[in-house]
C-alpha cells in the first residue's frame, strides 16, 4: 500500500508539472484568454484535472504568470552580468525585460489586475512581488558596491521603483499600438528617469566583483585526517 500511495503522489506531481509547462506555453501564445481545452490539449490531460490541481483557470494563470516574471527577472540579471558600465547594466536589464522577456512581464501585470478583483489570488502575486523586490535589492546592493555610489533613497525603495516603472511601461505597451506607445529606447529612458541615476554615473565602469575566498579547513579538521 505505501508503494502504491507514493506512485499515486508521484503521478499527481508529474501531471501538475505537465499542466504548468503546457499552460506556460499556451498563455504566452494566447494570453489569459487561452482556454482550459487548449491547455489540456497541449498537456494531453483532461479539463477536470485543471480544477483538481489548481482550482480554476485563473488560479493556474496566476501561478504560471508569477513563475514567468521570476524567470524573466533571472534572465535579465544573467544578460546584464557582463555589462562594463552602470548605464550598460541598467540598460540591459530594461531592454531584456521589455524586449525578449516582455510577454512574461505582461503575463504578470495581467495577473496583478486579476488579483485586484479577486482576493483569493493576491497571496501569490504579493509573494512574487516581495521576492522580485528582495532580489532586486540584492542585485542593486551588489552593483552599487562596484562603483561606490550611495543613492539618495534607500536601496529597497530603488528596487521597488525599478519594478514599478517596468510594470507601468509593460502595461502601456500592451494597451497601445506601436505608433502610440513607447519604443524600447523610450522605455529605457522612462525607467532610468524613475531610478534617478545621475548622468555622470552612467558611464562609470563597474569594477569586477571580488572572487569568493576559498574555504579554509579548520586545523583540527585537517589533523583528524
Amino acid at each position: 500500500m505505501p508503494n502504491t500511495q507514493r506512485a499515486v503522489r508521484s503521478g499527481g506531481k508529474q501531471t501538475r508539472l505537465t499542466l504548468l509547462r503546457a499552460a506556460d506555453e499556451v498563455f504566452l501564445e494566447h494570453g489569459e484568454r487561452a482556454s482550459v481545452a487548449q491547455i489540456c490539449e497541449r498537456a494531453q490531460t483532461f479539463p477536470n484535472q485543471v480544477t483538481y490541481y489548481f482550482g480554476s483557470k485563473e488560479q493556474l494563470f496566476v501561478e504560471v504568470a508569477c513563475a514567468a516574471v521570476l524567470r524573466a527577472g533571472r534572465h535579465a540579471e544573467e544578460a546584464a552580468d557582463d555589462a562594463g558600465t552602470l548605464g550598460a547594466y541598467a540598460g540591459t536589464l530594461v531592454r531584456t525585460l521589455l524586449g525578449p522577456e516582455l510577454a512574461r512581464v505582461q503575463l504578470f501585470t495581467t495577473a496583478m489586475l486579476l488579483a485586484s478583483r479577486r482576493t483569493d489570488l493576491r497571496e501569490h502575486t504579493g509573494d512574487t512581488l516581495r521576492l522580485l523586490h528582495e532580489r532586486g535589492e540584492v542585485a542593486l546592493h551588489r552593483t552599487l558596491a562596484r562603483i561606490g555610489w550611495q543613492p539618495r533613497t534607500p536601496v529597497e525603495v530603488e528596487a521597488k521603483a525599478f519594478w514599478s516603472a517596468v510594470f507601468g511601461v509593460a502595461v502601456q505597451m500592451s494597451a497601445t499600438t506601436p505608433d502610440i506607445g513607447y519604443s524600447l529606447t523610450d522605455s529605457v529612458a522612462v525607467v532610468f528617469a524613475h531610478l534617478a541615476i545621475p548622468d555622470n554615473l552612467l558611464d562609470f565602469p563597474l569594477t569586477p566583483e571580488p572572487a569568493p575566498r576559498p574555504i579554509q579547513k579548520h586545523l583540527s579538521e585537517k589533523g583528524s585526517r
